[in-house]
């Protein structure tokens, strides 16, 4: 189990992020660096593949550095990795097929050709191997070969019967043959054969025990190759080794194996929960069982992948101890910083801060949140914080507008937890507090299900109580308290997210039974049957959305709601009080055929959030994130698995971070983000920078003023006065892309940058240096 509340008592070693502001349109992900599933040794580095990406140690300086900063990756979400010494690069096969080969300078070339290419079979790439300038990649269909000089694919070998696709697990070369571990056993062909692609010159391998069963991992290791039979079951594989043309028993105490790999004179075998080294000779002269930290020792080990570097130490990539090293009889343990895991169904942004929660409102998931800001990962836990023990599921934070350090965390089931300072207030639930319990058979158990929090401008707490008689709550400053009867949807399980808006009238979601409203004393209430209304004085439509997932207000006060069949919008909410029927509109994207297109009619909007320019990210449940304009009749972006690094597209949850216009995307299989261009708009010009500055010759990115008023006019001129470019910001951001009016990029010199706010009473200059 990883513990991280110890780290300072394991050996923790620089880790190298950058913190400069990044560039418009890029990717950045926060995921978890745990779980580690594979190594890859060359020799200056480690690399070691874990659930949320690549990181290596640098074997010179003693750093452990993440990509994505430095060196940047074509994709996200790899598959398998493998080191060739001749060619001096890493071969990266990611989950989609895409590949990406990392030389030791730094150079990225990406190779989309399986990624791309209609195939029939599964295209994941399983495993890797080398032969001199080649890279033989072991398929769902067969095996592609890459040539490394070239940076190219030079071969595909469909190797089924009649050549159809054949899962292939490993691969593996000697002096003379080529072979395949697959799901019906071994494959040989012989490596001179000049037609490969002929499935006949494949030859399956009759002599081996177990000919025709499931093989996983072959390795050439002192010029023999080793196989390993896969049983399928606990602890029953078999391992076998060519010598002078007869397979043979290999090391029978040996019945499992994660990955296989030879580091020059050594062999080791990532198994259950030992690793294995072997040496030249074929003699098993190391088994490592445990890990001996400084701070105690760890029996129980799951390691996933090991190898040797050339100064001895074994390097093990173990699924819950990361990356573990063994050198000179010590264990040296490496945790990049990050969250805890992937889970995701929370994410927040307050102050720059980001809050991140895996709850949920069903099951049992254990009670566990985490905050990123400057400093890195504030991680709570039971171990961190004993105050969490005994409950589950933290659904969201809520932080005090006025107090930074003031926060609270809402749990289903554990009640209300206030913070300040990172340490425990106070939880409030049935027993010291007006909160209710979901358990009225059962009066003394406390638990209390808080399903969502928002600060009204007086500094009051809402909160949401579940499956009880009063479903709304108050927290005054002072901790006075006051309760709220909601008759149409008391006891109901569903009630969550809420927010106050600018009228301060608080709007709840109720999941399968719509929204309900309170006005600011509480002495007004409706249940809202959300409804949207269209009309082109022909044809009048309506359509119920009753099962609502998502809600936001917008810089106009609207209120826009996601539900299981696209977006309602409330343009005028105050309307709710006077109003016997209250209908919202639907959206309609303009396609300019004039037929009314509702904005997102079949699809599950889960999740809405708002930028600087008043635009809206829209997340769904089964495609992607959508950015739509200020009205939502105009498709900005729509981001997928397919078009961009998103990790999922099922979007669980969005926030932005409007100081620098990031948008965090909470999904299914952890958090990434996106460099929006807007941001919220400042009060005055006293913060206008520009990044980057100087622009210098090696970068032909866009150039980005930040810091400005909402709406500013933006004009930039050459020293001398002319006009090279213009625009109206996004929010309190402007992007330029480096050319002037005519297309061309501008040439070195100084420039102007005249920044006035949309009124003409605030102006504002500064100054761009570009150097070519």
């Amino acid at each position: 189990m990883i513990k991280r509340f110890i780290l300072s008592a394991i050996i923790l070693l620089p880790f190298f992020v950058s913190q400069a502001q990044r560039e418009q349109g890029s990717w950045h992900d926060y995921l978890s660096y745990n779980n580690a599933s594979k190594i890859a040794v060359s020799p200056n580095k480690v690399y070691c593949l874990t659930e949320g990406g690549l990181f290596y140690y640098d074997l010179e300086d003693n750093s452990v550095n993440k990509f994505g900063d430095a060196i940047q990756l074509s994709d996200f979400g790899v598959k398998t990795i493998a080191y060739n010494d001749q060619n001096e690069v890493l071969v990266i096969a990611y989950e989609n097929s895409n590949i990406d080969l990392l030389y030791d300078n730094g150079e990225v070339v990406n190779l989309s050709d399986i990624k791309r290419k209609t195939i029939v079979g599964n295209k994941v790439i399983n495993n890797i191997c080398f032969s001199g300038n080649e890279a033989y990649l072991a398929c769902g269909f067969g095996i592609v070969v890459l040539n490394l000089e070239r940076q190219e694919v030079k071969d595909t070998y469909y190797i089924g019967d009649g050549g159809s696709s054949l899962v292939v697990n490993d691969v593996e070369t000697d002096n003379n043959s080529i072979f395949a571990a697959t799901n019906q056993g071994i494959y040989r062909a012989d490596k001179n054969e000049p037609n490969l692609a002929n499935f006949a010159n494949w030859i399956h391998v009759d002599d081996i025990p177990r000919a025709d069963d499931v093989f996983n991992h072959l390795v050439n290791h002192a010029g023999n190759i080793i196989a390993n039979y896969a049983a399928g079951e606990w602890y029953l594989d078999e391992m076998y080794i060519l010598t002078n043309s007869t397979w043979e028993a290999y090391n029978s105490s040996i019945r499992y194996a994660f990955d296989i790999q030879s580091n020059g004179e050594y062999l080791t075998i990532a198994s259950r929960s030992a690793v294995f080294i072997i040496d030249n000779n074929h003699s098993q002269i190391g088994r490592i069982d445990n890990y001996a930290f400084n701070n105690g020792t760890e029996e129980d080990v799951n390691p996933r992948s090991a190898g040797i570097s050339a100064d001895g130490s074994v390097w093990i990539a173990d699924n819950n101890e990361v990356l573990v090293r063994y050198y000179n009889e010590s264990f040296e343990q490496t945790l990049p910083p990050g969250p805890i895991n992937n889970d995701m169904f929370f994410v927040g942004a307050f102050n720059s801060e980001i809050w991140m929660t895996p709850g949920s409102t069903t099951g049992f998931i254990r009670p566990l949140f985490q905050r990123y800001n400057n400093n890195g990962w504030t991680y709570f836990t039971e171990e961190t914080h004993p105050e969490l023990e005994g409950f589950h599921n933290i659904l969201a934070i809520e932080v005090d507008p006025r107090d930074p350090n003031h926060f609270f965390a809402a749990s289903w089931g554990g009640g209300l937890l206030e913070y300040r300072n990172d340490e425990l207030v106070e939880r409030y639930y049935n027993l010291n507090s007006p909160l209710e319990t979901a358990l009225p058979e059962q009066p003394n158990e406390p638990y209390t299900r808080v399903g969502g929090m928002s600060f009204d401008s007086e500094g009051n707490l809402w909160i949401t109580n579940a499956e009880c008689a009063h479903n709304l709550h108050k927290l005054s400053p002072t901790g006075d308290w006051e309760s709220f009867e909601l008759p149409e949807i008391a006891n109901s399980r569903n009630v969550t997210t809420i927010i106050v808006n600018e009228n301060e009238d608080k709007w709840m979601l109720v999941p399968g039974h719509d929204a309900y409203v309170v006005n600011r004393n509480g002495d007004q209430k409706r249940r809202l049957f959300v409804t949207t209304y269209f009309s082109n004085g022909t044809d009048e439509i309506t359509t119920r959305m009753n099962d609502v997932f998502a809600i936001a207000e917008d810089q106009e006060g609207a209120i826009w709601i996601g539900s299981s069949k696209g977006v309602a919008v409330y343009s005028n909410p105050s309307r709710i009080w006077n109003s016997e029927t209250f209908y919202a509109t639907q959206p309609g994207l303009d396609l300019n055929d004039g037929i009314y297109h509702p904005l997102l009619e079949t699809e599950t909007v889960t999740a809405i959030a708002v930028d600087g320019a008043n635009r809206k990210w829209l997340g769904t449940k089964n495609s992607g994130v959508f950015l739509v304009s200020e009205t939502g009749e105009a498709e900005v972006e729509h981001f997928t698995t397919e078009n961009s690094p998103l990790l999922s597209n099922n979007i669980l949850s969005i926030a932005i971070n409007e100081k620098n216009g990031e948008v965090f995307l909470g999904t299914d299989k952890g958090l990434i983000s996106y460099q929006g261009e807007a941001t919220g708009g400042a009060d005055t010009y006293s913060d206008v920078y520009v990044y980057p500055n100087p622009v210098r010759e090696t970068y032909d990115g866009p150039v980005t003023i930040a810091g400005l008023i909402e709406n500013t006019d933006v004009k930039i001129t050459d020293i001398t006065g002319n006009l090279v470019y213009k625009t109206t910001s996004f929010g309190g951001q402007a992007v330029w892309d480096g050319n002037n009016l005519n297309g061309n990029r501008v040439k070195t010199g100084v420039y102007l940058v005249f920044c006035n706010d949309e009124n003409g009473e605030e102006t504002h200059i500064t100054k761009i240096l570009f150097i070519h």
